[in-house]
């Protein structure tokens, strides 16, 4: 893998993870992954590349015009997580029980010592958690978790089991992010990454700091007569865009 930041390489992962087999396979090569496995069961989807020393694991987000993911967005009870612990939103873990059996035999075919990365957005972000818990639950190693726009996947005790390093990505006013709702039990996992109104990424802000800055963010949309700016916040091309030249991660895995 290249110098670039790991957050914007996984980024772009999660961008291409909307594309299909032929058309990702070229994409991810200028990447350098020059390995590619596409995979897709039942509107679930995931790519699997790979080169000499990484492993990279994407899943694909919710796609509008897909019944099947609009299923699995609204179906927000809680259910007992399957293969690891706690309990997790039933939408997402249904449609990783598509892809689980499949993605878990291939990897342990084809990881052969390399470092294994997961990503994804929107409701690949949420895939990506829960396969990333049930993971490493079996005792994978895991070098890494980035999420993008991840919605809240499952409750405290999930949140507190799952023990792989998770970057996770908000940008300013993307508001996936606020659901499921905290009320109901759902917890976010991992070291929030917080892409402020100016596009810079922050570290451990304070949530009074971040509600201003979103304010602002919403302001700014208002004016340029963005008025869906929560949604806007919401695209993988803005993630990617905003870290292209982030680098405080470089070096985290």
């Amino acid at each position: 893998m290249n110098k670039e930041s790991f957050g914007w390489k996984m980024a772009k992962c999660s961008e291409l993870a909307y594309l299909d087999g032929k058309k990702a396979k070229s994409e991810y090569k200028k990447l350098g992954f020059k390995r590619h496995k596409y995979f897709d069961t039942d509107g679930a989807q995931a790519h699997a590349t790979y080169d000499k020393e990484w492993f990279v694991l994407a899943f694909r987000g919710t796609e509008v015009k897909s019944w099947s993911d609009i299923k699995a967005d609204l179906n927000v009870d809680s259910v007992n997580a399957k293969h690891t612990y706690g309990r997790v939103h039933e939408g997402f873990e249904k449609e990783v029980d598509k892809l689980w059996p499949d993605i878990r035999d291939y990897i342990l075919k084809q990881l052969k010592g390399r470092k294994l990365v997961i990503t994804g957005h929107s409701l690949g972000a949420s895939m990506a958690t829960i396969f990333a818990a049930r993971l490493n639950t079996a005792d994978f190693t895991i070098s890494g978790l980035y999420t993008y726009g991840s919605p809240r996947v499952g409750n405290d005790f999930f949140k507190k089991s799952l023990d792989v390093p998770h970057y996770r990505f908000v940008n300013n006013s993307d508001d996936v992010t606020k659901i499921p709702f905290y009320h109901w039990g759902y917890r976010h996992h991992g070291d929030l990454r917080y892409i402020n109104s100016k596009g810079t990424v922050e570290l451990g802000t304070d949530v009074w700091k971040r509600a201003w800055d979103r304010l602002k963010g919403r302001w700014d949309g208002f004016k340029n007569k963005d008025y869906f700016d929560g949604l806007s916040d919401h695209s993988i091309t803005g993630y990617a865009d905003n870290l292209l030249e982030y680098t405080e991660d470089m070096n985290e895995i």
